[in-house]
């Protein structure tokens, strides 16, 4: 089981090589009810950490989350 915080370490990891992500990409099709929500509390802890940004496109949908 991965808590929180080792999710956080994570997605910094990944947005430090990428610089932003989409929020989909953060999951691989195998991925379970569990890591969906202890990915979306990192990601909301890392809001308001103020580590990243987050925006969606208005046409598509898509939600991107941007390192800061």
């Amino acid at each position: 089981e991965i808590s929180v915080k080792d999710k956080i370490s994570q997605i910094v990891d990944i947005l430090e090589t990428a610089g932003s992500i989409t929020f989909l990409e953060l999951f691989s099709d195998n991925t379970d009810r569990r890591d969906v929500v202890i990915t979306f509390l990192a990601i909301l802890e890392m809001v308001k950490l103020t580590l990243i940004r987050i925006f969606q496109n208005v046409k598509t949908g898509i939600i991107r989350i941007m390192y800061i």
